[in-house]
């Protein structure tokens, strides 16, 4: 039996996760509306101005996601034809900053719209 090489897993999973944060963004802009993804019930019950949250968060979680799926798709890519070692520290290094970047303006957008 074959092994399975685990971080072909792994990224295909982040990959993925940034294709569903992209569709989540882009129905958040079309329909307006917050999705349980980004914010509980309890805080939309709150929320003070659900169309100002929406525009405040939707376009940066495009870009997230957009940065996820490359994550994964290139950190594919990197295994199975260029395999680079640098190339794998860059885009963890990448992936997360870009990640923190997320939640601090995420966690800002909720301070401000949904307290």
């Amino acid at each position: 039996m074959q092994k399975i090489n685990w971080q072909y897993v792994i990224y295909a999973a982040a990959g993925l996760f940034g294709i569903y944060v992209f569709a989540v963004a882009v129905k958040m802009k079309i329909t307006g509306k917050v999705s349980a993804f980004v914010a509980s019930l309890e805080e939309l019950r709150r929320c003070k101005d659900e169309s100002g949250f929406v525009e405040a968060v939707s376009l940066k979680m495009m870009g997230f996601g957009l940065v996820v799926f490359c994550f994964g798709a290139l950190s594919i890519a990197n295994e199975l034809w260029w395999k680079f070692v640098m190339f794998k520290v860059a885009a963890l290094g990448v992936f997360l900053l870009v990640c923190g970047l997320f939640v601090i303006c995420l966690r800002k957008a909720k301070e401000t719209y949904l307290t």
